[in-house]
């Protein structure tokens, strides 16, 4: 991993948190080491989500769909219509048995962390 590439952060990732993201972005088939772009506001934040991210959104949501053909839960239920927030991807990641290092639960650990991954825009990955 190229160290240049977490040194936008004005706190910089810890060695696991690098591992955590490359891996994520590895697992949707994206570029590891792509640029990452620091979200320091929610008014940035806001403004960045409401952009076209149709590489990275699409790479989500075909993994959504491959768990939910792979899960056991019932589409009546509550949790699998709420299944593109990201604690119930990850749930679904559960509930497929995925791997440990699936990447919704690589998404989820950084979550966990105090990160907030917002994706990618503009060939960047955004963070808060």
């Amino acid at each position: 991993m190229n160290e240049a590439w977490f040194s936008a952060l004005g706190e910089p990732l810890g060695d696991r948190e690098k591992d955590e993201l490359a891996a994520y972005l590895h697992g949707l088939g994206l570029n590891p080491a792509m640029p990452l772009r620091r979200v320091s506001s929610w008014q940035e934040a806001a403004a960045l989500c409401n952009s076209r991210s149709d590489e990275w959104w699409q790479a989500e949501e075909a993994e959504r769909e491959r768990l939910a053909r792979s899960t056991k839960l019932d589409p009546a239920d509550r949790d699998w219509l709420d299944l593109n927030s990201l604690l119930h991807a990850a749930a679904a990641a559960r509930a497929a048995r995925a791997a440990s290092g699936h990447p919704f639960l690589r998404k989820y650990a950084l979550y966990s962390g105090g990160r907030w991954p917002l994706g990618v825009y503009h060939g960047a990955f955004a963070l808060f």
